[in-house]
């Protein structure tokens, strides 16, 4: 396993966006960063899950939406 190494990033959240991260720490008991850095490290893994099946749709729509 590599190791992690940590570094702070300064980023901006949308109030919306930042409430419900702090309900998920909450209910975790973990730090916002645990919480972000959990929730991104399972985004990476769906998208190469996707990619490996390489299903395609119909009507395919982005899960991120601009």
């Amino acid at each position: 396993m590599e190791k992690i190494v940590r570094k702070s990033a300064g980023v901006k959240f949308e109030s919306d966006v930042l409430a419900f991260i702090d309900q998920v720490a909450r209910e975790q008991q973990r730090s916002r960063s645990f919480i972000i850095n959990a929730i991104l490290r399972w985004y990476a893994k769906w998208l190469e899950d996707q990619a490996q099946q390489k299903v395609e749709t119909v009507n395919s729509e982005p899960v991120i939406r601009l």
